[in-house]
């Protein structure tokens, strides 16, 4: 394989103008760059890719080393496989998975118009806008191994023009908004803007710099201030997150919750202006919601809860706050090492695994996730059968379920079993109910 050396003097040596420029918004202006045809062989895969970094995290993880394409050529097939496939599983000492729909449109598309619009590269031919598209023709290569794919048209980006800030905006700029291209996944796109925030200087703590922030972002994204307000408070929960699990930057744990996280940055701009004294608590609360593998809209039924009946929210934050008192997290981070070297793929079919399909959530080490998990249940149940008009409908529900617990023995055989005293202590409960609200049905009729 060549170096950087070798492969900037390659380029220089083969390129050939195609007389013709592209307009490219960089460092406050218009510019016009020339393209250039280059050869395919000369080319890099960005281990850097932002578009990937929290795929990246996970197999390197997995593969106990760092990605690095310009000295192992198995790499460049790994990082193509992050950027074109789906279910990624590792394999040996690569990451493998199973062509997507994105995929087979990409290469459909090049196939019927050929290329759009350039590369972005490096002197040294380092592919900094364009990764899929390579990765894309260097898979045709090698399938059909086709001499008309040896060549590719490109922009040369010198670092003496253009430094890496510069070039990053310029990234992220056509890349968020791009249309045909793939958009990022859930947490490779905040992570891309959590990026955008930071060279900005932002102060996650200062609602008023959040706001700021998000008016400079909002065209970069095409999105109103207030979704990119929304996704930056994201960003900042989801770092919270993970600093309070012990795994700070460990984006890869946080795969497919993107929807979680934004649910909770709405409550959390709502709690942090209106209720700064039990910000705490309630974060607690929800992050409890996420570590037992709650979803978004689990999340959102909490945050309802919160707003309109707040007896009922207390109480299960103080239940989660008993539960999680038991947690044993002495041994560690509390996010546990996936033991199955497996990207995950929540749906059942490659169309639908491209999309922001809601993953498990976290695996967490040690969590009470079964008692947190049915206080949240519970509370949800109360709290959207408070929220029906229909009383009749209420109380056929819950007709509907005792009639099925006394199917066959059932009850009986719960009452003698492991947990016979909670099933008694429940059953109590009922009885007690029925006999206190006796009076009512006797006296209506």
């Amino acid at each position: 394989m060549r170096n950087s050396k070798e492969r900037t003097h390659y380029i220089e040596e083969r390129k050939k103008p195609v007389e013709r420029t592209v307009r490219i918004w960089v460092q406050g202006g218009w510019k016009d760059f020339e393209v250039y045809s280059v050869p395919v062989d000369a080319l890099l895969l960005n281990a850097d890719n932002r578009r990937f970094r929290a795929e990246r995290m996970w197999a390197q993880e997995h593969l106990g080393r760092e990605l690095d394409p310009e000295n192992n050529p198995v790499d460049e097939l790994s990082i193509a496989s992050l950027l074109l496939d789906v279910s990624h599983r590792v394999e040996g000492d690569r990451v493998v998975g199973k062509p997507s729909g994105n995929y087979e449109a990409l290469k459909n598309d090049w196939m019927l118009r050929k290329q759009e619009s350039p590369l972005w590269i490096r002197p040294d031919g380092t592919v900094r806008n364009g990764n899929r598209r390579l990765s894309m023709i260097k898979r045709l290569q090698k399938e059909f191994g086709s001499s008309s794919l040896d060549v590719v048209e490109a922009i040369i980006l010198p670092e003496s023009l253009i430094d890496e800030p510069s070039l990053l905006e310029m990234e992220q700029r056509e890349q968020l908004t791009e249309n045909f291209k793939v958009r990022y996944n859930d947490i490779d796109y905040l992570l891309a803007l959590r990026e955008a925030a930071e060279m900005r200087e932002i102060q996650w703590h200062d609602r008023e710099s959040i706001e700021t922030v998000a008016g400079q972002l909002q065209s970069m994204v095409e999105k109103s201030k207030g979704e990119v307000v929304r996704d930056l408070f994201a960003v900042k929960y989801m770092d919270l997150f993970l600093e309070d699990s012990e795994q700070p930057g460990q984006y890869h744990r946080l795969l497919k919750t993107l929807e979680r996280f934004r649910d909770i940055g709405r409550m959390m701009m709502q709690v942090e202006e209106q209720y700064p004294l039990e910000a705490a608590e309630i974060l607690q609360t929800l992050f409890a919601a996420v570590r037992s593998g709650k979803g978004h809209l689990d999340i959102r039924m909490i945050r309802a809860m919160f707003k309109s009946d707040r007896p009922r929210f207390d109480k299960l934050a103080s239940k989660v706050a008993e539960a999680e008192a038991n947690w044993d997290t002495t041994a560690g981070p509390s996010l546990s090492n996936p033991q199955s070297p497996t990207l995950f793929d929540v749906s059942g079919s490659d169309d639908e695994a491209d999309t922001d399909s809601e993953g498990p959530g976290p695996d967490v080490a040690n969590y009470p996730k079964v008692e947190v998990s049915t206080a949240i249940d519970l509370a949800i149940d109360g709290f959207s059968a408070s929220q029906q008009d229909d009383l009749a409908q209420v109380l056929q529900e819950v007709w509907n379920r005792l009639e099925v617990i006394t199917d066959g023995d059932r009850l009986s055989a719960a009452l003698t079993g492991d947990d016979g005293s909670a099933v008694r202590r429940s059953l109590r409960r009922i009885i007690e109910w029925v006999d206190a609200n006796r009076h009512v049905v006797e006296s209506a009729e």
